[in-house]
C-alpha cells in the first residue's frame, strides 16, 4: 500500500512516487476515490496537469466552463492552471487512475549553451537583483501558470515584485495583501546563507500553511529569492484555529489541501524561474569580447529560434506525456485483468487502447514513424473518443496498401482531428463524422483528414492558413502550427498543407508530403 492522503471528499492512494533526487522521474501516480455524496470543491491546478481514467462508479465535473459525466472508461485531461470541480452524484465511490505531471515552462534556456561558452566571459556584476522588463516577463510568465502567490526579493530582503493572489484567509488573517511583511514568513532572512542556499526550502505558519524559499544564485552568490506559496498541505483539525471564529473556519476550510505531486510541480517551476532569471541577469551583465562579437550574434540569432521552436512543442510535449517507468503499464495491466475477472469488458477494451497509446507515446516521441503505425495510434485514440460519444460518432480510415510504409513525424495526425472534437465538435449534439483517407498520386502521399462539424468562414480560413505558415503578425502556438513546423523540417519545401472549410458543412485538411518508405 502506498502513502494515502486524506480529504473531506474521500482520499488519493500514491501508488507511484518518484525519488525526488531523481529528477528523470517526475510523474505521481494514485488511485482517486470520491465517496458518494460528496464533492470535490472547485480548486485550481497548480503547475502540473493530470490524466484522469475512470474506473469505477459515476458523478459529474466542471473542467473550466466544461461540464461531463464521470463514468467508467471516461478519460480525461486537465491542463496546467484549469479550474476543476467534481461531485459523487452515485451510490457507490468513484474510483479513478490519477497521474499527475509537473507542465514545465522554459524548461531548456538555451541561453545557457551561450553563456557557457569560452568566448564570453563575466564580467563585473552587482550583488544583487535589479528589477527589469525581462525579469518582469519570466516572474508574470511563472504566476499565470502556477495560480500561486510569489513574490522576489533583493540580496537585502527587501521586495521588488509583490503578489496580489494571496488567499483570503492570509488576507484577513494577516493583511498580508497591505504590506507583505505582516506575513512573518517573509521576514525571515538569515537562514539563506551559504551554503544552505542551493535549493529551495519551506516555512510554516501557525496555521500549516507553506511557504516556499528558492534563492537566486549569480556565479555561486545569492543575489535574491523567490518566495511565495501560502499552500494547505494537511488538515489537523484546521491546526492553530482553535480560538478562531467560524468565518476563519469558513475561509480556511475553503483552501484546498494540495497533494505532494502538485508541490513537486510548483517547486519545478520555482526553481526554472531562479535559473531563467539568473540567466538574463547574467546576460545583461556579460561583456562580449570584441574579437568575437559576430560569431556571438550568431549564435544568439541561432539559440534564440532554438527557444522559439521549443516553446512551440511545448504542447506536443504535454500530449506525449514523456513516462519512462514500466510500473504504469504493470499497473494498468492489473486493473485490466481486474476488469475482465469483474466482466467489464469496455473498460477492459479501454485500458488497452489507453496502454497501446502511453507505449506509443514512449517509443515513437520526438521520431520518424511509418504511415501504418500512425493510423494504428489514430485508431486508438478514436476508440477513446468513442467511449464519450458512443452511436453518435462514427469514423471512416481508409489507407492505400502502397502508402502504408511511407515515413511521416510521429503524431501529425492525431492534433488534426483533436480539434475537430474542441472546436468543429463543440456544439454539435449527434451525427459526428470523421473520415481520414491516405492515397498514393505518382510519387506522392495524399493525407485528408475530414469532419462534419461547424466549420469556417471563407476569411477565417484564409487567415487560418497564413498564420499555420508563418505568414501572419498574430503569432500564437497551436498544434497545426507544429505540425507544419515539422513537416518543414523533415522535407523543407516539398510538401503541402491546407485547410478548407464551409460554414456550418465541415473542414477538411490536406497533406502532400513525398512517398518515401521506412529506411530499414
Amino acid at each position: 500500500m502506498g502513502h494515502i492522503q486524506y480529504f473531506d471528499w474521500g482520499s488519493i492512494e500514491w501508488i507511484y512516487e518518484p525519488d525526488t533526487k531523481n529528477s528523470t522521474n517526475i510523474m505521481h501516480i494514485g488511485i482517486s476515490t470520491i465517496l458518494p455524496g460528496r464533492r470535490q470543491r472547485e480548486h485550481i491546478h497548480y503547475g502540473d496537469e493530470q490524466l484522469l481514467y475512470v474506473l469505477s462508479g459515476q458523478g459529474e465535473q466542471l473542467i473550466g466552463k466544461e461540464l461531463s459525466i464521470k463514468k467508467p472508461g471516461s478519460l480525461f485531461h486537465i491542463d496546467a492552471g484549469s479550474v476543476h470541480e467534481a461531485i459523487n452524484t452515485g451510490e457507490e465511490p468513484i474510483k479513478e487512475l490519477l497521474i499527475s505531471v509537473p507542465v514545465y515552462y522554459n524548461q531548456r534556456n538555451p541561453l545557457n549553451d551561450i553563456l557557457n561558452r569560452e568566448q564570453i566571459y563575466i564580467g563585473s556584476f552587482k550583488d544583487t537583483i535589479i528589477l527589469n522588463d525581462r525579469i518582469k516577463h519570466l516572474y508574470y510568465e511563472a504566476i499565470d501558470i502556477l495560480a500561486v502567490p510569489l513574490s522576489i526579493f533583493n540580496k537585502e530582503n527587501e521586495p521588488i515584485i509583490v503578489s496580489d493572489n494571496y488567499p483570503e484567509f492570509c488576507m484577513k488573517k494577516c493583511n498580508v495583501h497591505k504590506d507583505i511583511r505582516n506575513c512573518y514568513l517573509y521576514n525571515i532572512y538569515d537562514e539563506y546563507m551559504p551554503p544552505h542556499y542551493k535549493d529551495p526550502s519551506a516555512f510554516v505558519c501557525q496555521y500549516g500553511l507553506r511557504v516556499f524559499v528558492m534563492p537566486i544564485i549569480i556565479n555561486h552568490s545569492l543575489v535574491g529569492t523567490i518566495k511565495g506559496g501560502h499552500i494547505r498541505i494537511y488538515d489537523e483539525n484546521h491546526v492553530g484555529l482553535k480560538d478562531e471564529t467560524d468565518s476563519d473556519y469558513e475561509l480556511y476550510g475553503k483552501m484546498q489541501i494540495v497533494h505532494q505531486g502538485r508541490i513537486m510541480a510548483i517547486l519545478q517551476h520555482i526553481k526554472t524561474l531562479s535559473k531563467n532569471i539568473s540567466y538574463y541577469y547574467l546576460l545583461e551583465n556579460t561583456e562580449i569580447e570584441l574579437n568575437k562579437k559576430e560569431e556571438i550574434i550568431k549564435d544568439i540569432a541561432k539559440n534564440e529560434l532554438l527557444l522559439e521552436e521549443s516553446l512551440r512543442s511545448t504542447k506536443e510535449q504535454v500530449l506525449s506525456i514523456q513516462i519512462n517507468n514500466h510500473f504504469l503499464f504493470n499497473t494498468l495491466n492489473a486493473i485490466a485483468s481486474l476488469a475482465i475477472r469483474e466482466g467489464s469488458i469496455k473498460t477492459y477494451e479501454s485500458i488497452i487502447s489507453l496502454s497501446k497509446i502511453f507505449r506509443y507515446s514512449l517509443k515513437s516521441s520526438n521520431t520518424i514513424v511509418t504511415l501504418n503505425d500512425e493510423i494504428l495510434f489514430i485508431m486508438d485514440y478514436l476508440e477513446l473518443q468513442k467511449l464519450r460519444y458512443g452511436e453518435r460518432l462514427s469514423v471512416n480510415i481508409n489507407i492505400c496498401e502502397e502508402v502504408k510504409l511511407a515515413r511521416i513525424p510521429f503524431n501529425f495526425i492525431q492534433p488534426i482531428i483533436e480539434n475537430s472534437f474542441v472546436h468543429g465538435f463543440r456544439n454539435k449534439v449527434d451525427n459526428l463524422n470523421v473520415e481520414i483517407s491516405c492515397t498514393k498520386n505518382k510519387d506522392k502521399v495524399v493525407i485528408h483528414v475530414q469532419d462534419n462539424g461547424a466549420g469556417l468562414e471563407e476569411d477565417d480560413i484564409t487567415k487560418l492558413n497564413h498564420k499555420i505558415k508563418g505568414q501572419s503578425e498574430d503569432f500564437i502556438i497551436s498544434g497545426l502550427m507544429m505540425i507544419y513546423r515539422k513537416l518543414e523540417l523533415l522535407h523543407h519545401n516539398n510538401f503541402e498543407f491546407n485547410i478548407s472549410s464551409k460554414k456550418n458543412v465541415g473542414t477538411q485538411v490536406t497533406i502532400i508530403i513525398p512517398a518515401f518508405k521506412e529506411e530499414i
